[in-house]
């Protein structure tokens, strides 16, 4: 029911597709969110580890996944990241023939050729509409329109999904994807709705079992009320969706009152979490939470998605489950529209339907 560009130019069955999530992406979900129909990604950094390991602990994470699957996976890729080490991460990447990249936090410009070359599909996130323009000027097959709903870093725009994701689709040719609150069928038919192709989630994802947060992070996603996260580090310029505990309720103190120093004090202040190695305080933070269970250290990534996940269940069954949401509300629409064809419109009905036809074919 849901075959589309997407799912054609991935190689996948249903279009859904896992998001990077920075440190939270390990293989073992990547390929179980393949064998589940979507697109499993492996995160920039699994687990986290020093720049003079990262490249090596991707390609392990990009094995594990390849053994456990032999449908597509992808491999995430934040632009603001690049530096000198990355011309070899993206030599990695080809090596290990990855199907998809997906980039995000700069202009894919800069490995479109080479990817593609390699036979590489890419895949770039947006926050505006001016990004994906961008972007399929750059030559990506994709774009994921991002909303201020997701979890982690945030587009300066704020543009909610429900907004940005009509004016991407119709600003562009190539397939949009949906990301930013989505976590259930009637999120991926809402997408549909707007004019996307296809879903990105990963709060959905968080709380799978094979993903390799800690499972008090994951108790912490499903007991998630409405108003479970909030926006931090609006003052330092990095945005950033986070769950709210009695940590991040600081942090969005301290951002009101335009208290950088205290802002700065008080993530450095969080306990050094990775024994060897000298993480920043941003990622120090985020290990903590994310990896030890430490909800009163440090902010931990999460969309405002998680009030919608209410239990821990394997990535294969999280699909299935969207996609039988998203059958059963579309069966519902064909009742609906069924009925309304057999009824006999109003004047003002007939007359906009006219004028909306006019606008078509013109």
């Amino acid at each position: 029911m849901f075959s589309n560009r997407v799912t054609d130019i991935l190689g996948i069955r249903y279009p859904i597709l896992e998001g990077g999530m920075a440190i939270a992406g390990n293989g073992e979900l990547a390929a179980a969110v393949s064998n589940g129909g979507g697109l499993g990604v492996v995160a920039a950094n699994p687990g986290w580890s020093p720049m003079t390991e990262r490249i090596e602990n991707v390609r392990q994470h990009i094995r594990r996944a390849k053994a456990l699957t032999d449908k597509p996976v992808g491999a995430n890729v934040p632009l603001f990241f690049l530096d000198n080490f990355a011309n070899h991460q993206i030599a990695m990447l080809i090596e290990e023939k990855v199907d998809v990249v997906i980039t995000s936090g700069g202009s894919p410009k800069i490995l479109t050729g080479k990817l593609k070359a390699a036979g590489i599909k890419m895949i770039h996130v947006v926050s505006n509409v001016r990004q994906a323009i961008a972007a399929q000027a750059a030559g990506v097959d994709i774009v994921v329109c991002e909303g201020y709903e997701a979890g982690g870093i945030e587009g300066a725009d704020e543009i909610t999904t429900m907004v940005l994701t009509p004016l991407v689709a119709q600003a562009v040719d190539i397939p949009v994807v949906a990301a930013g609150g989505i976590a259930d069928g009637r999120g991926f038919m809402a997408a549909m709705a707007l004019g996307a192709e296809g879903v990105q989630m990963g709060t959905a994802f968080l709380a799978a079992s094979e993903c390799h947060v800690h499972p008090r992070f994951k108790e912490a996603i499903v007991n998630s009320p409405d108003a479970a996260t909030v926006m931090t580090q609006r003052i330092l310029g990095r945005l950033s969706r986070v769950l709210k505990t009695d940590f991040t309720v600081k942090m969005v103190d301290m951002d009101r009152r335009n208290a950088i120093d205290e802002l700065k004090d008080l993530i450095a202040s969080v306990p050094p979490s990775i024994i060897g190695s000298n993480p920043s305080p941003t990622i120090n933070g985020q290990y903590r939470v994310q990896m030890l269970g430490d909800l009163e250290n440090g902010d931990g990534a999460a969309g405002q998605s998680a009030a919608l996940v209410k239990e821990v269940k394997g990535a294969a069954d999280i699909i299935a489950e969207v996609i039988a949401g998203a059958e059963a509300i579309a069966c519902r629409w064909g009742g609906i529209a069924a009925a309304a064809g057999k009824e006999s419109a109003t004047p003002a009905v007939r007359s906009a339907r006219s004028a909306s036809g006019a606008r078509n074919a013109a």
